[in-house]
């Protein structure tokens, strides 16, 4: 439904065609499952407060992610980052791994990295393209670091646990499955 919707509206709504799309998928969700509503209201309350929590959550790193980037700290590592030797698709997913690592936010790392490191790499000859790809996977794999504001709402929020308890699991979802595909990406783009 949401594909369909999406598809539908794109060329006519633009970017409101997402939001007619998850609206529909919603609604068919609602129709297909409602013989298995028994308590509407106990649901939309848990699901607010669900809601609230995740967005809390993930506003708190947003601003730690901000604060972050103003620090001298985070510029001389954005130097550091810039200057590594050696290939320069390797050094871009080192310097936006870590800086998604110091902000706890994978789309947070990318909007502060790519317009600091971004036109670097593309006037060293790293192609846009394969650019872009090493950055989106690699922004993904030290940024749920324990301070991610994901992993705090699914260990703390979602699943009632301690980040001592559980954090490990998610992090060998999370953090090595992601480099490990970063380290193939990487690869494929430097031999093929």
């Amino acid at each position: 439904m949401v594909l369909t919707l999406s598809f539908i509206f794109h060329d006519s709504l633009k970017q409101n065609a997402l939001i007619v799309a998850l609206s529909g998928g919603v609604v068919a969700l609602a129709i297909i499952n409602y013989k298995f509503f028994h308590d509407v209201g106990k649901a939309i309350s848990e699901a607010s407060t669900g809601a609230l929590v995740a967005i809390g959550n993930t506003a708190a790193v947003v601003g730690f992610g901000s604060v972050a980037k103003i620090t001298p700290a985070f510029n001389e590592a954005v130097a550091v980052m810039t200057n590594l030797p050696g290939n320069e698709l390797v050094g871009a997913a080192v310097a936006v791994s870590v800086i998604a690592g110091l902000t706890g936010s994978a789309s947070g790392g990318q909007a502060i990295a790519l317009p600091l490191i971004g036109p670097h790499y593309i006037d060293a000859g790293v192609n846009p393209d394969q650019l872009h790809r090493i950055v989106a996977i690699s922004s993904g794999a030290l940024d749920s670091l324990p301070h991610n504001g994901y992993v705090v709402t699914t260990i703390r929020g979602i699943c009632n646990e301690s980040h001592k308890d559980a954090y490990w699991a998610v992090a060998a979802v999370t953090v090595v499955v992601p480099l490990l595909g970063l380290m193939a990406a990487i690869g494929l783009f430097i031999w093929w």
